[in-house]
């Protein structure tokens, strides 16, 4: 399998329809990339670094700078291709989200998303973990925006994030993000929401176990898209890890479930070790950050 990072094309399905009405064309914002308009079709995996260039391109033609905002509004659960099916499924909002949060590997290869109890409430983050690609403000938009309409959807509308932080600076007309619903606040060491515990018990009119069950088993069943599996899943980890301060062996092999020696051996049999895959995660934050 590849080692570049994939990622789902689902986000970029409804962009020619906006470019359009903004009399901006397609082509133009795929100058570059090898792709053509009608290669921006649900259930195919694109390298993420064209899909950020097509993002940061469609911000540049069309001086939108809630750009993302307006793409992740256009979307809805199905975004998240035959995990949909899953989250949809689930119980509660909260085991959604863990649906989301566990499943998220099979759309991506190159971020993760993940929870972490934070006082009296749940955080619900995102981040990349590749140290490869430089990710700008609007993909930061364009995933909370669709983080957004996702809670909304599962919970018709009864349920909103409490609080949005996010990692881009601060735009020049901060009002457009009020339509997200909560405040924001920008120039964050991460990116994502806050829920309460009562938010995460809320059940969903959706929730079916059996459904559920036999969706998440066709999942699995699916090819994963990186061979290089253990350093990926350590990547996955740490990314949320570090951001609590954790970055240890011990730490690490816990989240995962294994024993530290079983780790450090998986990673060395694929050609790698814990504190290179630290390194590398480390320097993702940052070149975030920046």
């Amino acid at each position: 399998m590849s080692t570049t990072a994939k990622q789902r094309s689902d986000p970029l399905v409804p962009l020619p329809g906006l470019l359009a009405e903004m009399g901006v064309p397609v082509e133009d914002v795929l100058t570059g990339t090898g792709l053509a308009p009608e290669d921006l079709t649900p259930d195919q995996f694109f390298d993420l670094s064209t899909i950020l260039a097509i993002l940061d391109n469609a911000v540049l033609r069309t001086g939108r700078e809630d750009l993302g905002l307006l793409l992740g509004a256009r979307h809805t659960t199905a975004v998240l291709g035959p995990l949909s099916r899953v989250v949809r499924a689930s119980p509660t909002l909260g085991e959604a989200l863990l649906d989301l949060s566990s499943m998220q590997g099979r759309n991506t290869s190159a971020a993760t998303t993940y929870l972490r109890r934070q006082g009296e409430d749940v955080f619900f983050g995102y981040g990349v973990h590749d140290p490869r690609l430089a990710v700008s403000a609007v993909t930061q938009d364009i995933v909370l925006a669709i983080l957004n309409r996702i809670i909304a959807e599962l919970t018709r509308g009864a349920v909103r994030p409490r609080e949005f932080l996010s990692m881009r600076p601060v735009p020049r007309n901060p009002a457009r993000w009020s339509g997200l619903g909560a405040v924001v606040r920008f120039g964050e060491p991460e990116t994502g929401f806050f829920l309460s515990s009562m938010d995460m018990a809320f059940p969903l009119a959706t929730a079916d176990r059996q459904l559920h069950d036999r969706a998440l088993e066709e999942l699995l069943s699916q090819p994963e898209l990186l061979a290089a599996k253990w350093t990926h899943r350590t990547r996955r980890a740490l990314r949320a890890l570090l951001l609590e301060g954790c970055s240890g062996m011990p730490e690490v092999a816990l989240r995962l479930g294994v024993g530290p020696r079983s780790l450090r051996r998986a990673l060395a049999r694929e050609g790698t070790s814990f504190e290179e895959v630290r390194d590398a995660v480390r320097l993702a934050i940052a070149r975030d950050l920046l």
